[in-house]
């Protein structure tokens, strides 16, 4: 991230993002130290694997102060959801999570993000 950058919320909705994008945005998230909001939805192309990554790279930086991840539509499965649950037990800084439209994170991966 560039030590000038002071962007707190990046909304890309309906922007055809996908797994490449998805890469970007998990390094963004390992270094950022001032964006608080992230609306990536809907974009059913990112993936369950940029889920997984955007999760790993939230769990990675200690001075995130990120509060709210919009991942609605985003095409997780259950690999976004069990990283999305373990970045519930360990965020010291995220209050609103949505998963919306993400038909394929299935049953074991509620009661996981349930049971963080």
């Amino acid at each position: 991230e560039n030590a000038e950058t002071r962007l707190q919320t990046l909304t890309l909705t309906n922007c055809g993002l996908g797994p490449k994008a998805g890469e970007g945005f998990a390094a963004l998230l390992r270094s950022s130290r001032t964006l608080e909001k992230l609306v990536l939805g809907p974009n059913p192309e990112l993936g369950d694997a940029s889920g997984a990554a955007l999760a790993e790279a939230l769990q990675a930086n200690a001075e995130s102060r990120l509060r709210e991840l919009y991942l609605n539509g985003t095409g997780l499965g259950p690999a976004a959801g069990a990283g999305l649950a373990a970045l519930l037990r360990s965020s010291r800084s995220l209050e609103v999570l949505s998963l919306g439209r993400n038909l394929e994170l299935g049953d074991t991966a509620g009661a996981a993000l349930a049971e963080a």
